[in-house]
């Protein structure tokens, strides 16, 4: 199996850029930060105090020869047009604006070890770990627990880098979101795996049925004929879950990435 050409680590930032006292931004692009190759599209969104979606967000990307933005509801979609160090896309509200910044990397493949996002820390806070959330429909992938003078807060997040919830854990009258408890409980080696490999890395939007199946090859996963001539594919492999869907043309147009403990 050859898997260090697409080794990609998920990093939480560890920098806390505002001032120690201050409030929650309240408006943060999340990802932050992102790196991309040409012709891939990355989801960005605008969340408030409470991490949750913002409404009537407007977006704006620099350089446009870069990169362009499409709208769909309250979340942004960037396409990397071509190869640029940093492309900057803005969101507007609420009389604030934030920032992510965008690496668009030329080539077919990430560099062993390249951070594909991260996510700026609260203010004044320290991220703690990152913890696995029991898999549920339109759930969190992942917490981030951080460690600030207020306490501890528990962010909730996408596999890609999109905030969902985010609570202090006090405030929860010291209940856990659903399925974290048993989870941050559990041993050092069910944490959750950041240098893992996986092929559901390598599978983007618009590939058809056909480069997909290669792919698997390579990496000695395999289907049977009745799940190959299906729409929905399930993939695994140590550490991972890949789920694809195909539309009536043969063409991915989702999948979703699945941490599994050991």
């Amino acid at each position: 199996m050859t898997c260090a050409a697409l080794v990609w680590v998920f990093t939480v930032s560890m920098v806390a850029e505002l001032a120690f006292a201050q409030e929650p931004p309240a408006l943060l692009v999340v990802p932050s930060k992102a790196t991309v190759l040409v012709g891939d599209t990355r989801t960005f969104r605008a969340v408030g105090k409470d991490g949750r979606p913002l409404h009537n967000i407007h977006w704006s990307v620099s350089p446009q020869i870069a990169a362009t933005v499409t709208v769909d509801g309250d979340e942004a979609n960037v396409k990397a047009v071509e190869p640029s160090s940093t492309v900057v896309l803005t969101a507007y509200g609420s009389g604030d604006s934030s920032e992510a910044v965008i690496e668009i990397r030329a080539g077919g493949s990430m560099s062993a070890g390249t951070p594909i996002w991260s996510v700026t820390n609260l203010p004044g806070c320290k991220a703690a770990k990152m913890i696995q959330a029991v898999p549920s429909a339109n759930g969190p992938d992942l917490y981030v627990e951080e460690s600030c003078p207020q306490g501890t807060f528990i962010r909730a997040m996408t596999a890609d880098g999109r905030e969902i919830w985010r609570r202090r854990m006090g405030d929860t009258g010291g209940i856990l979101p659903p399925g974290l408890k048993s989870t941050a409980q559990a041993q050092p080696g069910e944490h959750l795996n950041l240098t893992g490999h996986s092929f559901c890395d390598a599978v983007s939007s618009g590939m058809t049925k056909d480069a997909v199946s290669r792919l698997t090859r390579n990496r000695d996963l395999r289907l049977d004929e009745k799940e190959q001539r299906s729409d929905s594919w399930v993939l695994e492999e140590h550490g991972f879950r890949c789920n694809i869907w195909f539309d009536k043309t043969g063409a991915v147009v989702k999948k979703k990435k699945t941490f599994i403990t050991d």
